[in-house]
């Protein structure tokens, strides 16, 4: 697994960082975070871009990512990237929990983007 990170071309600062996981069968995870002041700019979709072009190129098969329904610009990112949805899991993660100590159940969409789909 590795970070890679992004900067502005013109300062090189670094503005955020993309996630690639390798997966069993020839299979990529990808995330993506960015500083929230350069979101919306077309920054992550440049990166995400030019990873996947190099990803398949160099024979991955698929790549794909995993987000919470919620996040409405993560998932329209991953679909204008040319991504699919495949599942949505429903309450399937935590990452909090209450102040009882019950778990805050999350759900998740899963997209993916095939070799042969570039």
């Amino acid at each position: 697994d590795e970070m890679v990170a992004v900067e502005l071309k013109s300062n090189h600062k670094m503005i955020g960082n993309v996630y690639i996981g390798k997966r069993d069968f020839v299979s990529i995870e990808i995330g993506y975070v960015f500083n929230k002041n350069f979101w919306g700019k077309g920054y992550a979709k440049e990166a995400c871009t030019a990873l996947i072009n190099d990803l398949h190129s160099s024979g991955v098969h698929r790549i794909f990512a995993e987000c919470d329904p919620h996040n409405h610009n993560s998932w329209k990112l991953l679909e204008s990237l040319g991504f699919r949805r495949e599942a949505h899991l429903k309450e399937n993660v935590y990452f909090w929990k209450d102040d009882n100590s019950n778990p805050l159940w999350k759900d998740t969409y899963i997209y993916a983007h095939l070799q042969n789909e570039c």
